[in-house]
Order: structure tokens, then sequence, then C-alpha cells
């Protein structure tokens, strides 16, 4: 029992604009105190127990973009993947992507949080490059079916 898989269950949001880009937001994490982790991913984070995904879809929005739900629309699902990211914690933890296709209203202004450094929309050519830090070959593969 102690070799069995734990997952964690990630909520992502695939934001499009109407030039068919994606937003992208760079993290900086502290791994120890010398050594800092940055990458590309989207907006979006773990649920916790007693939560459903829209209401930690729309918290995650929030908290990390400054965007009340007001301004978000959640579409369909666009994948469910494993995370090519372990997380430790003590144990060996997995963790499942659920992504939706999303988008912002045009007016919205982006309040960044703390876990991240930057934003920018990007094709989805230049997206499939900087996301395949955490997201595994398939879901890459599968963001083929937006260019258009």
């Amino acid at each position: 029992m102690a070799d069995e898989a734990v997952f964690h269950i990630g909520i992502k949001a695939l934001v499009l604009n109407e030039k068919n880009e994606i937003l992208l937001l760079k993290a900086g994490i502290k791994e120890t105190m010398h050594t800092k982790v940055e990458f590309w991913d989207m907006p979006g984070g773990r649920i916790k127990q007693g939560h459903n995904i829209k209401d930690t879809l729309l918290r995650e929005i929030n908290e990390e973009l400054g965007c009340s739900g007001t301004n978000v629309k959640i579409g369909e699902i666009f994948d469910a993947s494993i995370s090519n990211f372990k997380a430790s914690h003590g144990q060996n933890v997995s963790l499942m992507l659920i992504t939706y296709l999303c988008s912002l209203n045009k007016r919205v202004e982006f309040r960044l949080s703390d876990e991240h450094i930057e934003w920018k929309w990007t094709p989805v050519s230049k997206a499939k490059e900087l996301l395949k830090t955490k997201y595994p070959h398939s879901f890459i593969e599968k963001l083929d079916v937006l260019q258009k």
C-alpha cells in the first residue's frame, strides 16, 4: 500500500481570447532558499474537499488574476490528464488536471497574485512549447484542435 499513487485534482482554465490566443501565467515558485523554479501554466488550482469544480475554477481565477466570476464564462471540458509534475509533501503525489475551455470579458484587467510573475496571451503554437514542462504530450497535441 505504501507504493500506491496519491492524486490531487487540479482544475484548469484554458482561456481563449478573440484572436484564439491562450492566456498563460508564469509561475515563480521557491523550492528551497536557493532555488527558484519558473514555468508557464494556465489559471487554476487544486479542488478542496467539499468544493465543486465551478466554484474552484472561479475562486482560482479570482485569486490568480483578480477577475470576479461575472467576468468569466466556463465552457465544456477540454481535457483530463496527469501532470508531468509531482508534488512530494512526504509522499508520491500526482496531479490529475481537468481543463475547461473558458473566456473572459474583454474589458477585464488582471491583477496577478504572488504565485505568478507574468502573464501573456500566446498563440497556440507557442503555448504548446511553453506548456510542455507541466502538461503531458497528449494534452499538448490536443491543443492542435484550437488552431485555425
